[in-house]
Order: structure tokens, then C-alpha cells, then sequence
């Protein structure tokens, strides 16, 4: 079953209301009990406090699809690209000159959407390759040219399999037994390819 999909914005994330009536729906369609139903409208709410947080003016289109007894996936598809000045522009106004939103697990989703959304100054994706702090980690799968995925669990298992002798690899470690998405989702993968950018949350109910 997947429900129809809703378009939703960046800053003033328009489409929270009918994202969360949807989802209202689906939590019946597929028979989950009130536990689950819960737990598929946190990761919605967390999902789109993240889309909320993004820079910038851009559109996305959210929908979910599963199978009873089985699992579901939640969506959320971009194809807007801003420029990446745009994106300097909005850091330089900021008092610390930073992003400050990068804050937590799902700060980490966000970065790696935006890498994705914002365009070059010649047009070019600015994510031709994910951030080499992730990179780094081994947590990102090259497919071809300017794509690419990562996944929540390569993440997990690199930071765990380092947490003991790795002072970031212990606090990124800390923070996922911190975070509700990555605590209820079974993977959380982000894609990058072409113009198109995805971040798919799975929950497996068997």
C-alpha cells in the first residue's frame, strides 16, 4: 500500500497537517496497534522538524508505503536545487557564522540533505561526493558520478566497531542512544542522485 504523496516546505513547512492525517490513515490501513501507530508519527514529527530546519526555499514530496505485518517506509523526495551561494549567504548572517542547526542525530540527516539540495555555483551538484567526515567513517556507497547512498546502519556499525578507541566515534555513539529516530527506525538511508535527493526511513513490524 503506498498513500498519496503530499508536498511539504522547507521553513515554513507547509503539508505538516495533512502529512500527519495521512499518516493517521495509514497507521489504520496497515492495523498497527497503538504502540506502532505512536511510533510511525514520531519518526513523521522528527521527519519534518528536519525538513522545517533546512536552509533555504525548496519542496519535497512525502509519502509512505508497506506491507501488512511486514514493515513500512516513510519518504521524503526533493528535486529543488538551491544555489550554494544562497547557502553562504544564510550561514554568514547567522551571529556565529556557522550552521547551528547541525545539532544531533537528525542534525546529521539534514546535512547530508542539504549537501544534496544545494547547487554549485556552475550549476553542479555541490554533493558530487557526501561530506568526507562520512566519507571517512566508510558509511557512504559510491554508485556512479555525483550519487550516492548512506545508511543508517553502516553508520551504526562503523561507529561502533570504533567507539572504544575513538573519542567522536564514543559521542557520535552517545548520540544515537539519544536519538528517537535512530533508536525506533530499523534504517535510515539518504540519497543522493542527479537532481533528485531521498531520504527513506524503513520500520520492519515482523
Amino acid at each position: 500500500m503506498q498513500t498519496d504523496k503530499i508536498r511539504v516546505s522547507g521553513g515554513g513547512g507547509t503539508g505538516t497537517a495533512l502529512v500527519m492525517d495521512e499518516v493517521k490513515r495509514f497507521c489504520e490501513y496497515m492495523g498497527l496497534d497503538r504502540k506502532s501507530a505512536m511510533r510511525m508519527r514520531l519518526l513523521a514529527e522528527e521527519t519534518l522538524g528536519m525538513v522545517k530546519a533546512i536552509a533555504g526555499d525548496f519542496v519535497a514530496d512525502f509519502w509512505l508505503e508497506g506491507d501488512k505485518g511486514k514493515g513500512c517506509l516513510l519518504h521524503v523526495m526533493a528535486e529543488t536545487r538551491m544555489n550554494l551561494a544562497k547557502k553562504r549567504e544564510l550561514i554568514d548572517a547567522s551571529s556565529d557564522k556557522k550552521n547551528t542547526a547541525y545539532k544531533g542525530f537528525m542534525g546529521k540527516i539534514q546535512e547530508l540533505m542539504e549537501e544534496g539540495l544545494y547547487a554549485s555555483d556552475d550549476g553542479s551538484s555541490s554533493a558530487a561526493d557526501p561530506p568526507y567526515k562520512y566519507r571517512a567513517m566508510g558509511v557512504c556507497n559510491a554508485e556512479t558520478a555525483g550519487a550516492y547512498q548512506w545508511s543508517l546502519a553502516k553508520y551504526r556499525d562503523s561507529i561502533n566497531a570504533a567507539k572504544d578507541s575513538d573519542g567522536n566515534a564514543t559521542a557520535a555513539w552517545d548520540e544515537l542512544e539519544k536519538s528517537i529516530v535512530a533508536n525506533i527506525a530499523d534504517d535510515v538511508r539518504v540519497g543522493v542522485k542527479g537532481d533528485t535527493v531521498e531520504l527513506v526511513i524503513e520500520k520492519k513490524w515482523s
